[in-house]
């Protein structure tokens, strides 16, 4: 390696043969196996769609969720359709690069001289450049500004582990200019197609997931649960014969979760290795080094706390002491964690603004496999724990809830809800389609009607369409109240 920086810059010949190993495609004419994987997400097919639009889109999520394997995807994409030379990739944390803005500057100059052999304002069809971990390149957001505004026929493809960067600095400076694409762990129906690819899944499974969401969404709009019960005994029997694997899939979610590479493990002891590494490096890497967090182990010792406490409203300033934080900082941190995608939070329902801050929030762990992980229970004896499990189970009904209502409503803010009135909580409340619909979650089968009064007067109070409650395996209808099997909720979701 040159001894410095400047006199790598000047060694024109060793920048573009790093830029041969970031791109072997320039020579091989394709992206090798092990980078571009076989299965393909759901993000996948609407990244797809965004290739059309000058905008750059930008693909952020957690860390390890999957970002590059969807880039190199679209790579593998572009090469089949518009050839190799139209295409480059770049990962901005290669700590031989160190690129900062002018080696990128030269970098952009050494693809238009040798690989597309022309000015990029000579350009008529479109190339596309693929920018990883966008967030370690200081001024990232001007560079790509400047280059937008010149109009010329070049898209670009950003991505970054962290969205502060991004949803802040860059989303000022990019403004109309930039498209967002957040990719989470895999959602359940996704860990089925993961493990039935080869199977005739479209025909069954994505048949019951458009079926239910549809019926899901005339039964908020019409107010009749009856038709949305029929639709799940239906797509429920149609399942009959797979709902002994299906269990067996469910078990593996709710103790590793749904990162990709973990999703392929059968392994729990590799499993939880690798969730460790990455909980790791998203705090210390992409949250204590990017923040410049003074007490990294009071720090850690919030992850844990929040994971022990995982669905629980919590008292911040009560936390703040235990943690022997000050309130601000708490918050500051509560506020990092939500932009790594570790963490969501839930607000009381109210229509008054002002007492959905002053009351208590509760806070989810978003994938279940860094929950347990972060409290030692990735391990079969969690299924047998049901206080543990209910957590785990509730957080899961949470993240897809928020899915769900995305999907419906792309537009919309994906925030959820609980409701307490004299010691009777209803645990989920998602405004869909301008409604409330409050979930209650009880992974057990005998339910009585008294496990159930916040759920039932919250939707008297409310006047909602109907009210579910996510069992273990009991699919029922009393009155407007719809019981659903987990399972079969997640594969609406």
């Amino acid at each position: 390696m040159p001894e410095n920086s400047k006199e790598f810059r000047d060694d024109e010949t060793e920048i573009l043969r790093v830029l041969h190993l970031h791109n072997p495609w320039w020579e091989s004419k394709r992206v090798p196996s092990s980078k571009a994987l076989p299965f393909k997400r759901r993000d996948f097919y609407k990244l797809l769609e965004e290739l059309k639009d000058p905008k750059v889109a930008a693909i952020i999520g957690a860390r390890r969720v999957g970002k590059t394997v969807l880039m190199y995807q679209l790579i593998e994409h572009i090469i089949s359709n518009f050839g190799p030379e139209k295409v480059m990739y770049l990962s901005l944390d290669d700590p031989y690069l160190k690129v900062d803005v002018k080696i990128l500057g030269q970098i952009f100059d050494l693809y238009s001289k040798y690989i597309l052999k022309r000015p990029f304002s000579d350009i008529t069809e479109p190339v596309y450049i693929f920018l990883d971990e966008i967030q370690t390149l200081d001024g990232w957001e001007l560079v790509l500004k400047r280059w937008f505004d010149l109009d010329y026929k070049v898209k670009f493809l950003v991505s970054g582990s962290s969205s502060v960067n991004i949803l802040t600095g860059g989303a000022e400076s990019l403004v109309g200019r930039i498209h967002l694409q957040i990719v989470f762990p895999m959602k359940f129906l996704e860990t089925i197609r993961f493990h039935m690819a080869d199977e005739d899944f479209e025909r069954r499974f994505d048949k019951v997931n458009w079926e239910l969401r549809e019926a899901f969404k005339i039964a908020i709009q019409k107010n009749d649960v009856a038709a949305f019960y029929s639709a799940l005994r239906e797509n429920a029997n149609l399942l009959a014969g797979d709902i002994d694997r299906i269990m067996l899939f469910l078990q593996s979610y709710l103790l590793k979760g749904g990162y990709p590479e973990v999703v392929k493990a059968e392994d729990l002891d590799l499993a939880a290795e690798s969730l460790k590494t990455y909980l790791n490096l998203t705090i210390y890497k992409d949250i204590v080094r990017t923040f410049k967090i003074r007490d990294p182990v009071a720090f850690e010792e919030l992850v844990a706390v929040l994971a022990r406490e995982c669905c629980q409203r919590l008292n911040y300033s009560e936390l703040a002491r235990t943690l022997e934080l000050k309130r601000h900082t708490l918050k500051s941190y509560i506020y990092f964690l939500k932009t790594a995608f570790l963490i969501s939070e839930s607000e009381y329902y109210s229509k008054s603004r002002t007492k959905r801050i002053r009351r208590e929030k509760k806070v989810y762990i978003n994938d279940s496999g860094i929950r347990n992980v972060a409290v030692g229970a990735l391990n079969d004896y969690l299924l047998t724990n049901t206080a543990e499990l209910g957590k785990v189970v509730e957080a899961i009904v949470a993240d897809h809830c928020r899915r769900l209502k995305f999907d419906l409503e792309p537009a919309s803010e994906t925030q959820l809800f609980y409701w307490k009135n004299k010691g009777h909580e209803t645990d989920i409340i998602v405004d869909m389609l301008q409604k409330p619909i409050p979930i209650e979650v009880k992974y057990r089968d005998k339910i009585d009607r008294k496990d159930l009064k916040g759920l039932l007067e919250f939707s008297e109070k409310h006047k909602t369409p109907f009210q579910a409650v996510i069992t273990r395996e009991k699919l029922d209808l009393s009155g407007n109240t719809v019981s659903i099997p987990l399972w079969l909720f997640l594969l609406m979701c």
